[in-house]
């Protein structure tokens, strides 16, 4: 019992430090006005489900005292949590049914639309019931590979893994038109329509005169952190690994400059990427057997017919940069626009490039609207790296951009 209370005062003054920073001198902007019925609430979340979150580990630690309480084991949660993504392909396949009826006006029969109706809310009210012990699985299977990594603290895993399976934050990004920036970021909440999001981006753009974008998020690093619900095991797994590291850079010189320029946020938004699926590749493997093979397809395998994303995408930042370089940003908008079409009608669909696209995207090293080197500088940091803890306590304490090239000529080390 001291050891669960003990990990939800640690995680309670987490959640209110990780608070505290955010805030300031805080006065309302035109955007903030603006975009104020939609914005997600992040306090109020906190007091929502962080003692939510820690009530209920503490009750099942209390309820496994008792002999008659008996818990599953590690084979039955996993077998739960492989259900619990399972039931959301089956749930989306009959949503799917029923709104197809509707919308082409085919009525179903009174008892096919009963059965239907019925077996969606059975898996909904299942899901929902699995739900915590899913996330506790999770949880627990990050926490195993980070403990054999070597990032375990003398009070264990600090700090502690924790996340919420749920609908993430949509956010708004926010650039300056004339470069390429990510000048503001807002969280708003779930589920903005697609008309709702031209009229917040259309809104920014004439009163602010910004580049704006409103784009979904597959998780955030609140604590506990939100992660997508919706996708699979693997995903939740990379992505609450992806989350639990900005947790952990938080106390450390390379999440503490998160903000001072767009290079730190470049390095810790591609160390988490990077790191993420390292760990959740390992949890995967370590709950299923299921090995993720990450090697690059060699080029004699690649149709050199076929469209190639990454290219085009790197080629229209290129281009993009060079067109806003001279101060031709009408004409960089049109052409942004142009080559959105062009994924399009090449099977990518995407809403909306601007500069706010490639401002946030380009955050991700990975991410083909990257054109920064960081990702394969610290590809072959971690090449050098005996361990992934040593990568990740090596890179952790770097406080500026130039840390990494830096590392990388004195052979890997700080």
């Amino acid at each position: 019992m001291f050891r669960a209370f003990r990990s939800g005062f640690l995680a309670l003054f987490i959640a209110v430090l990780i608070l505290v920073a955010g805030q300031g001198d805080y006065r309302p902007s035109a955007i903030d006005r603006a975009v104020a019925p939609y914005e997600y609430n992040l306090v109020a979340w906190e007091l929502s489900h962080f003692p939510d979150k820690w009530l209920r580990q503490a009750r099942h630690w209390l309820n496994g005292l008792l002999p008659w309480n008996s818990k599953p084991d590690r084979a039955q949660r996993i077998l739960l949590a492989q259900e619990y993504f399972d039931l959301f392909r089956e749930q989306s396949q009959l949503e799917r049914h029923l709104s197809f009826h509707a919308d082409v006006g085919d009525e179903l029969s009174s008892e096919e639309e009963m059965s239907l109706t019925s077996r969606l809310a059975e898996v909904r009210e299942r899901r929902r019931k699995i739900r915590p012990v899913v996330e506790e699985t999770i949880e627990s299977e990050i926490s195993a590979v980070l403990v054999e990594q070597g990032l375990e603290w003398g009070i264990g895993i600090f700090p502690p893994v924790d996340m919420v399976l749920s609908s993430p934050p949509t956010v708004l990004v926010l650039s300056a038109r004339d470069h390429i920036h990510l000048h503001q970021t807002v969280l708003l909440v779930p589920g903005i329509s697609h008309d709702e999001r031209n009229r917040i981006e259309e809104m920014v753009f004439q009163q602010e005169d910004l580049s704006a974008l409103v784009e979904n998020t597959g998780g955030v690093a609140t604590y506990p952190s939100v992660v997508y619900d919706s996708a699979s095991l693997h995903y939740a797994l990379v992505v609450g690994a992806h989350e639990w590291l900005h947790h952990w850079l938080f106390f450390r010189p390379l999440g503490q400059g998160y903000w001072h320029s767009q290079g730190m946020t470049i390095l810790n938004e591609t160390v988490a990427t990077l790191a993420g699926r390292e760990i959740g590749d390992q949890a995967l493997l370590a709950m299923t057997g299921q090995e993720v093979d990450r090697s690059p397809r060699p080029p004699a395998d690649r149709d050199p017919e076929a469209f190639d994303f990454r290219k085009e995408m790197r080629e229209t930042r290129l281009r993009t940069e060079e067109l806003l370089a001279d101060g031709r940003i009408e004409e960089a908008e049109a052409y942004m626009e142009q080559r959105r079409l062009l994924m399009v009608d090449n099977g990518y669909y995407i809403r909306k490039i601007n500069q706010a696209y490639f401002a946030f995207h380009g955050s991700y090293a990975h991410n083909p609207a990257s054109i920064s080197p960081v990702r394969e500088q610290l590809e072959e940091l971690r090449r050098r790296s005996g361990s992934l803890g040593a990568f990740l306590r090596l890179v952790a304490a770097f406080s500026k951009p130039g840390d990494l090239p830096e590392s990388l000529a004195n052979g890997g080390n700080p």
